[in-house]
């Protein structure tokens, strides 16, 4: 039996926090940044034996590497847990599949340059940006809790330790509405533009009836759109074009009337005042 295709949708929902929650935001991300920096050199330095295990393997692998319990006192990599005290052990776990992921692609774009698949003969190495794209996943009850869908309370670096802040949401769409849809965890976006949550959905289209029509819409970037109904066995049943050549008209009218009535008010100088043709 086939299962419902999965589709990943993502919904930006924006965020309106206060300064203060701005600072905390900023604290934050740079402690996470600095957390992926150093477990990507580790990673890298180990990619040989961590870069044929699966997603589920890879992460307690390079917590051996660095992460010191009491059931695992000598590790390799002990300066983390000092540089990086209390860190969220979900925090943590986002940074290492970040990491792995950063390393995984840069090796991959590195031997496709070695082997000379390459846009240019003269093109330059790639290199292993561990800034590019990073920001914290964040994972549900431990790096984020929903107050309905007006407020979420998220944990964020003080400088110090790590606490809860209570944001507004500001606007989001409507795909957590669908009851069929599922909410995958989110990542907190902030930069000097933007500060929203990256929220992903696993969504499930619903299966088209076999003998339904179909209409599919052709748009022309600057020419005339097609519209056409297709029944299942693909006999088109209806076909339209539309064009803009009644607007395109309607507004040259309306340009030179405007213009028409410009030249006599202004003459060869001269400006127009506010509104001047706002009515036509």
């Amino acid at each position: 039996m086939k299962t419902s295709t999965k589709v990943i949708r993502t919904d930006k929902w924006k965020l309106n926090p206060s300064y203060k929650q701005k600072e905390l935001f900023e604290e934050t991300l740079k402690v996470y940044r600095q957390a992926c920096r150093y477990l990507i050199g580790i990673v890298y330095v180990h990619w040989s034996d961590l870069g044929g295990l699966t997603a589920e393997q890879l992460t307690p692998a390079v917590e051996k590497l660095m992460h010191e319990t009491a059931k695992r006192p000598n590790i390799k990599y002990p300066q983390f847990n000092k540089a990086f005290y209390k860190f969220p052990s979900y925090y943590r776990r986002a940074a290492i599949a970040f990491a792995a992921g950063q390393v995984s692609s840069f090796v991959t774009r590195y031997r496709e340059w070695q082997s000379g698949n390459r846009k240019k003969r003269s093109s330059k190495p790639p290199k292993l940006n561990a800034e590019a794209g990073c920001y914290p996943v964040l994972y549900k009850g431990q790096c984020y809790k929903l107050h309905g869908f007006n407020q979420v309370e998220i944990k964020v670096f003080d400088g110090k330790n790590w606490v809860w802040t209570i944001v507004q949401i500001a606007g989001l769409r409507e795909r957590h509405q669908v009851t069929t849809n599922k909410m995958m965890s989110p990542s907190l976006i902030f930069n000097d533009k933007y500060c929203h949550l990256s929220v992903p959905f696993t969504c499930r289209p619903e299966k088209r009836k076999p003998e339904a029509n179909v209409t599919a819409v052709d748009l022309g970037i600057n020419t005339t759109a097609t519209v056409a109904v297709v029944t299942h066995d693909g006999t088109v049943i209806h076909c339209d074009f539309i064009h803009l050549g009644r607007d395109i008209d309607c507004r040259d009218k309306r340009l030179k009337s405007v213009s028409r009535r410009a030249s006599k008010t202004m003459g060869k100088g001269g400006k127009l005042h506010k509104g001047f043709c706002s009515n036509t």
